[in-house]
């Protein structure tokens, strides 16, 4: 079956397992109520081999990879994060592979829409049109090699046969030595031209009867002792019209490989086949050379190959994009919680004045936050972990302290031993305290608008200068223009 069947097949086969498996969803993935999009389409059957592979090799995350993990995915377990994100980078591969195949598919059939039909034929052209050369790869046992087969067109006027039969002699003349120097020293294939580009004439060889010239130029001289003395003929043959010329050859001793040997035997049964059909519509090329069978293929840069190439570059390419989408998350959470906490704790202290005590004030500023339904916000987000923390029985002022680390900034780890200090020893001076951490907040959010600012112009500095060479340039040209 041809690439381009089987990757079609494939295609179609995994259509139908993505339809199959997102239709059937036999039990609940872990992390699936988060998928949405076009995700939802390939996720049930791209998480069935990571299912597998959990299971098989008892894959887990650990360590600094769950912790990076664990920032991104808010209030998610080891075990739902590991579906999620690995199921995610399914997705982008399946979609990958699903878009290769159907490439692989549309680029192997059109290669084989060629010159090369059912194997063994070639179309010749009407008598209007062109000569025209078809090269293949040709395999014999696994043993391939590129090879030029001439397709020829079917006649010529009698001007026109005239001079293409002398533009014939002067090409072979020039050409047949091949690689050698002088037709006194053939150490090297001669250059047995049967076709000649732009020319239909058909050049044919008389060859020694002794078999040491073969029809493709190749020497078959290993069992010669000594220097061979021979002629060749070249016979310039269009339709029943012929012409030769005679060269006199030395043949210099020579061994050649058993390979070397089948692909002469090959060149002469394709000779063979050239002359058996002149007249036919189709020149069919030899099946076997040297009793061995013999197969095609289109030459030229395979598209198949090529897509191939191209889909494991993407494939390696989503990986990679993946992990740096991880990297560029975790510096966005910590970009965002440094900018989100001025206004957290300003929040929390006004919450606080109001008469609020502090788990009051935390709950007030996570419900408003789900009630509001703003977009995602990490520091929110760890707020609604304690909340649940605290739901599920864990003290308070350990919630406090596990939200703290899990942030990892210094900010909030001040503020949360502030508010433990507060549930343990007890403090008038709680109001007073934080009313200076606002302060203190404010104070490095413009520190950090400056910062951003000044990272701004640096960004702008090189399209500013792009500005100022077009201003110039236009100057410049006004002002050749009026001299």
């Amino acid at each position: 079956m041809y690439l381009g069947e089987v990757s079609l097949l494939l295609f179609f086969l995994s259509l139908f397992y993505f339809i199959w498996t997102g239709k059937s969803r036999r039990y609940e993935m872990k992390g699936a109520e988060h998928i949405s999009g076009w995700y939802k389409f390939f996720y049930y059957g791209a998480i069935y081999p990571i299912i597998w592979l959990r299971k098989r090799f008892h894959l887990r995350l650990k360590g600094d990879r769950l912790d990076q993990m664990k920032k991104i995915y808010v209030g998610s377990g080891e075990e739902e994060i590991f579906y999620l994100h690995y199921g995610r980078t399914s997705c982008h591969l399946a979609v990958v592979l699903m878009i290769g195949l159907f490439c692989m598919a549309a680029g192997s059939l059109t290669t084989q829409k060629g010159n090369l039909l059912q194997e063994y034929f070639l179309k010749r052209d009407d008598l209007f049109g062109q000569e025209k050369t078809v090269t293949l790869t040709a395999a014999i046992d696994g043993d391939e090699k590129d090879v030029t087969v001439p397709v020829l067109q079917k006649q010529y006027t009698s001007k026109q046969l005239e001079k293409k039969q002398k533009e014939a002699k002067k090409f072979v003349n020039k050409k047949y030595l091949g690689e050698n120097s002088s037709p006194d020293r053939i150490t090297k294939p001669l250059n047995l031209v049967t076709d000649i580009a732009g020319n239909a004439i058909k050049v044919s060889w008389k060859l020694d009867a002794d078999g040491v010239v073969q029809a493709n130029g190749d020497i078959c001289n290993e069992e010669l002792e000594e220097p061979y003395q021979t002629e060749i003929k070249a016979v310039f043959s269009y339709g029943d019209i012929e012409e030769s010329i005679t060269k006199s050859i030395t043949i210099l001793p020579k061994k050649k490989t058993e390979q070397e040997l089948v692909w002469e035997c090959w060149q002469g049964e394709l000779v063979a086949e050239q002359e058996k059909s002149r007249t036919e519509d189709y020149l069919k090329l030899p099946e076997q050379a040297a009793g061995k069978k013999v197969s095609y293929m289109e030459k030229g840069v395979s598209a198949f190959r090529l897509i191939v190439g191209l889909l494991l570059f993407v494939i390696v390419m989503v990986i990679l994009l993946q992990e740096e989408r991880i990297r560029k998350e975790i510096r966005i959470r910590e970009r965002e919680l440094k900018v989100d906490y001025p206004e957290f704790v300003e929040h929390f202290v006004l919450l606080i004045g109001a008469g609020l005590n502090i788990k009051g004030a935390w709950e007030r500023i996570t419900m408003d936050y789900k009630k509001e339904g703003k977009e995602k916000h990490y520091v929110y987000e760890e707020m609604l972990v304690s909340m649940r923390e605290m739901e599920n029985g864990m003290g308070e002022a350990r919630a406090y302290e596990l939200f703290g680390k899990r942030t990892g900034h210094l900010q909030y780890m001040k503020f949360c031993t502030l508010i433990v200090q507060n549930l343990k020893k007890g403090s008038e001076d709680l109001l007073r305290l934080l009313d200076y951490e606002v302060a203190d907040a404010f104070r490095e959010r413009k520190e950090n608008a400056k910062a951003l600012g000044e990272e701004a112009g640096t960004k702008l500095l090189l399209p500013m200068v792009l500005m100022l060479a077009i201003v110039f340039a236009l100057i410049l040209y006004a002002a050749f223009n009026n001299m």
